[in-house]
């Protein structure tokens, strides 16, 4: 059996296995201490009695766990019933006290050797005690010797005084507590994969809902800008649906999973750039700063197209000057992105926008605390910087998971 199934099978059994690891060493201790016994004194015999008696007080032991697990303990662990679980709980530990104390077997006495106790008649006197009496020649003889039995009759022990038996309801009591102990390790161990599993759930539900929100509002914008090209030069009009095409079907195929390739995501944003150049030609001084070529990794998608669209909206005026800079490097394993465009009053919205707000949430959610994301928000300017981590691609099933 391969060892992830047998580590699958462990880990879906393994309240099962415990218990079965257990009670195997409860009936198995008995026999080997008996063995090592005849072994250390070779006088003694391999007493069968002695270990059908403990096999006995385990049975009874075995039975009470049965009831205790199946029935009791899920009350007060699934279902927190503590005013139904300890009233019977205690009922039966009164009662299994009540047993061992009056009502259970003697444990198997020991073989010993069958000692009989001679006593012989004293021999008898003359009247005048001065030498035994005699009869013709001849001594009286002694009586025969004679046996003393032991006297019969029922054994009572006193009430709460053999220490055996208390000791017996103490490890009842224990029994218990371990059972109890396994099953909330187990259930906590449950609910945290479960918990896990609803975190990772609404997870992908927030990352679903949060793209839903960029997606629409960047081909507005997009449409917008095709829509005003059209009367002013319906061949440029045509290259930027030809170029918005591939923007879709990036947004489409790829934006949908969590991870995209760093690449795939450069050449996005370099053709999103494009597609606004065709609207602004010469107007805004754009300038972008990128690697040659970038590593086979992988990074959250449509991560940064926020900030470029949000730096073509509210950057750009047609009465002053305006520049758009964005720069993208990597540098030790690590995604270095910075995009600063002017900032204008005539801009119909403020920076800081749902779409912005929504991308630190995507980022929080994938990155956790492993990322850093300064803006710097003056009279004149917006500065964005991004420092995010790469997940290096492998040709492992692994990663091709972390992909969707």
């Amino acid at each position: 059996m391969p060892k992830k199934s047998i580590a699958k099978f462990i880990r879906r059994h393994g309240e099962t296995l415990a218990y079965l690891f257990f009670w195997v060493m409860v009936y198995t201790t008995p026999v080997l201490m008996m063995y090592l016994r005849t072994q250390n004194h070779t006088d003694l015999e391999f007493e069968w009695d002695e270990i059908c008696h403990l096999w006995f007080l385990a049975s009874v032991f075995f039975v009470l766990f049965i009831v205790h697990n199946f029935f009791l303990a899920p009350l007060l662990v699934y279902k927190n019933r503590r005013s139904l679980y300890f009233p019977i709980v205690s009922v039966i530990i009164i009662v299994y006290g009540i047993f061992q104390f009056t009502m259970r077997p003697t444990r198997p006495r020991h073989k010993h050797h069958n000692f009989r106790t001679e006593i012989r008649q004293p021999a008898q006197y003359d009247k005048t005690g001065m030498g035994p009496y005699k009869k013709g020649t001849r001594d009286i003889q002694p009586t025969q010797p004679f046996q003393m039995e032991p006297p019969r009759g029922p054994h009572h022990r006193p009430f709460f005084v053999d220490q055996f038996d208390f000791i017996s309801v103490i490890i009842l009591i224990l029994m218990f507590g371990m059972n109890l102990g396994i099953k909330l390790f187990f259930k906590q161990e449950e609910d945290e994969k479960k918990l896990q599993q609803l975190r990772t759930e609404n997870l992908n539900q927030q990352l679903t809902y949060l793209k839903y929100q960029i997606n629409p509002h960047f081909f507005m914008n997009t449409l917008n800008n095709i829509h005003a090209l059209v009367d002013i030069d319906p061949e440029k009009a045509k290259e930027s649906i030809i170029k918005l095409s591939k923007l879709m079907r990036y947004v489409l195929y790829d934006g949908n999973m969590r991870m995209s390739s760093l690449q795939k995501e450069n050449d996005f944003i370099a053709n999103y750039i494009e597609l606004m150049r065709l609207r602004y030609s010469d107007k805004v001084d754009i300038r972008v700063d990128t690697d040659s070529s970038f590593p086979d990794a992988m990074i959250a998608s449509l991560i940064t197209v926020t900030y470029v669209e949000n730096a073509f909206k509210h950057g750009i005026s047609y009465n002053k000057s305006s520049f758009i800079h964005i720069t993208a490097h990597v540098r030790n394993g690590r995604f270095l992105f910075t995009c600063r465009n002017s900032k204008h009053k005539e801009s119909t919205e403020e920076h800081g926008g749902v779409g912005l707000e929504n991308t630190r949430k995507r980022l929080n959610l994938i990155y956790g605390d492993d990322y850093t994301l300064n803006i710097e928000d003056t009279e004149d300017t917006y500065n964005v910087e991004l420092d995010i981590p790469l997940n290096i691609v492998s040709s492992t099933p692994e990663n091709e998971k972390i992909q969707n």
